[in-house]
């Protein structure tokens, strides 16, 4: 289990630079989701013992939640005598600190298998998208939507494209960004966001400890854009992909010397939109490069012969 939501924003929270709304009613069908995917577990506790305890997704879930934030039992009031159908954690749910919702959201995430995982986030971003809460769940971790509806999608897909092509640093990198513009650290968010488009180029380019200017030569050098008129090429790196580069050189990270200032949230925004586009571009330009390879379907099965079939003979 990695770092919980609570946890990873927790200085942010503590200084009400961050806040958790959910709705009631997204609360509520959250919480439906939840008890659908409660799936029965079998569980040794102790590797020295071979004594296998029978459990479940939401018993796992609320003891992870116990441990993890150091309590006897879940901080609702009036505690429920009746724990049929795990009435304390759902009244948690209901009613508890949004980001301990989503806390008790990824634990239970993470005691699914990869098609439950993603239908899990598929079902609360609808329900999130529905209520108009500023909230989604990618790769198993909420974060955070930018103001602008059509850079909050491209966000959400760029992630999980880089999750799902592999580009595992990067994913990371641009994770970071987006944490660190929800709490408040515009400079830094700049910076993951840049250096999660370069993490890219190196994948695709193998070019190692290259910067972005570098990287983005080595693209057009092995063929990325020979799709674009050779007159276009120049000016689409130098006025199109050099962009993000630039953001990042002048105003993210911690070279700036004497002429620091503080970055208003904006730049990190478009810093993290651009990010999106330019992964869901070059992933794309990959995907046409080297395609998935295609299953093999199954042979198809001759259908039962009757009475009154022919025999093939």
């Amino acid at each position: 289990m990695g770092i919980l939501f609570s946890q990873r924003y927790q200085r942010a929270i503590e200084s009400n630079a961050l806040s958790v709304e959910i709705p009631e009613p997204a609360r509520r069908k959250v919480w439906t989701q939840l008890a659908a995917f409660n799936a029965p577990m079998h569980i040794q506790r102790d590797p020295y013992d071979n004594w296998i305890s029978r459990s479940s997704v939401l018993e796992e879930t609320e003891s992870d939640l116990l441990t993890e934030h150091g309590w006897q039992r879940l901080p609702v009031s009036p505690y429920p005598n009746d724990t049929q159908y795990h009435e304390a954690l759902r009244l948690f749910v209901l009613g508890g600190e949004g980001a301990y919702v989503f806390d008790t959201v990824e634990i239970a995430a993470g005691y699914m298998d990869a098609a439950e995982k993603d239908t899990l986030r598929q079902k609360v971003n609808q329900i999130f998208e529905l209520h108009d809460c500023p909230w989604r769940m990618s790769d198993g971790e909420f974060f955070k939507l930018d103001a602008d509806f059509v850079g909050a999608r491209l966000a959400a897909h760029a992630h999980d494209s880089l999750a799902a092509n592999q580009f595992t640093g990067a994913a990371n990198e641009y994770a970071k960004a987006r944490q660190y513009l929800g709490t408040g650290d515009v400079r830094e968010a700049i910076f993951f966001a840049g250096h999660s488009f370069e993490s890219v180029m190196t994948v695709l380019t193998q070019l190692e400890h290259a910067n972005g200017d570098r990287l983005i030569k080595e693209l057009s050098a092995q063929g990325y854009f020979d799709d674009l008129p050779e007159t276009v090429r120049a000016g689409f790196m130098d006025h199109v992909l050099r962009t993000l580069p630039f953001l990042r050189n002048k105003l993210g990270g911690h070279g700036q010397g004497k002429d620091i200032v503080p970055i208003p949230p904006a730049y990190g925004d478009l810093a993290i939109q651009m990010a999106a586009v330019f992964h869901n571009f070059l992933i794309t330009k990959h995907l046409e490069r080297s395609p998935p390879p295609q299953s093999d379907p199954e042979p198809s099965v001759p259908a039962e012969l009757t009475a009154d079939d022919d025999l093939p003979f």
